[in-house]
């Protein structure tokens, strides 16, 4: 039976659907695989030298409050920090928290971003996301539905936390530039006051919002809070941490903290890509080592190139 050219799955007789073009494999002879993995490990360390020392230039300085007997949940309170070394700004400060699993699935997928555009959501196949919260009492009642909705949005990050200086001034932090730009442009806008729903919160375009919308990977996290600018110059001896402890983490064994810190060209304080170039880095340059001492002993005998397929 024959077979209608034009119904037939066979590709077309050309170089690049049968796969002819020419093409360029390497032959991995000892020679240049010795090359390599010893030049691999040349590079590799001293990145990761470079990279560690970046790191341990970075001050940071980590300071839990929760465990605190005067700054108890519902309570204000100032805590007395003494900075060994001046901090030169910008200074980042950070709000930590432990055991926290914003990377839960059920958790991260409870959002409803076009609401977070500032639309007006009324279709619950389309809030069906932000469960369990998408109402306030559970029903289909578009009056009822909560904005914002889901798990995320209604459990932001609300202590307070604001730096003075030993005298007891406060010092100036701002709020400006903490979340992705990429973010406020196009993920966030603020909600219509007079939109449909029970509406606890419609300021979408607060950074501070924004930065708790955006979920941390792992259960151990920080979050940009605000910046120093260094207005009243370098940061250094006793600052007053001022903190009003409102979020609770008792009920899931959490840890709260409170964390300044400098940056680097590599960022904050993190030696671990530091350590895994060196790491990685001398693995290569040691098995480089000892493939070109093998080499050297006992050769292997390699076959003649021209017996290989393409050359025939």
């Amino acid at each position: 039976m024959a077979i209608d050219k034009d119904s037939s799955k066979r590709p077309a007789n050309t170089a690049f659907k049968q796969q002819r073009l020419k093409a360029w494999e390497p032959i991995l002879t000892p020679g240049p695989v010795i090359i390599a993995f010893i030049v691999i490990g040349i590079v590799f360390i001293p990145i990761g030298a470079a990279i560690i020392n970046a790191s341990n230039k970075v001050l940071e300085h980590v300071i839990r409050y929760d465990d605190n007997p005067n700054c108890q949940l519902g309570q204000k309170c100032t805590i007395n920090y003494t900075l060994p070394t001046e901090m030169e700004s910008p200074v980042y400060l950070y709000y930590k928290l432990d055991n926290f699993y914003q990377n839960h699935r059920r958790y991260v997928k409870s959002r409803n971003d076009d609401q977070l555009r500032g639309i007006e959501v009324t279709d619950f196949s389309k809030l069906k996301d932000c469960e369990p919260l998408i109402t306030t009492d559970g029903s289909e009642d578009v009056n009822k539905i909560l904005v914002p909705c889901g798990l995320i949005a209604n459990s932001v990050f609300n202590d307070s936390i604001s730096l003075a200086d030993a005298s007891g001034n406060l010092i100036n932090l701002t709020k400006k530039g903490i979340a992705w730009q990429s973010d406020i442009d196009k993920k966030f806008k603020n909600y219509p006051e007079n939109g449909v729903g029970v509406i606890n919160f419609s300021n979408f375009e607060d950074e501070d919002f924004i930065v708790w919308m955006r979920t941390a990977a792992l259960p151990d996290f920080k979050k940009l809070y605000r910046i120093y600018h260094g207005e009243n110059g370098p940061l250094s001896g006793t600052i007053q941490i001022r903190i009003d402890n409102k979020y609770p983490v008792a009920s899931f064994d959490g840890k709260k903290y409170v964390v300044l810190s400098t940056t680097s060209w590599i960022g904050g304080k993190n030696p671990f890509l530091g350590y895994a170039y060196i790491i990685v880095g001398i693995i290569c340059f040691v098995q480089g080592v000892v493939f070109a001492i093998k080499h050297k002993i006992s050769p292997r005998v390699l076959g003649s190139p021209k017996y290989l397929e393409w050359n025939k």
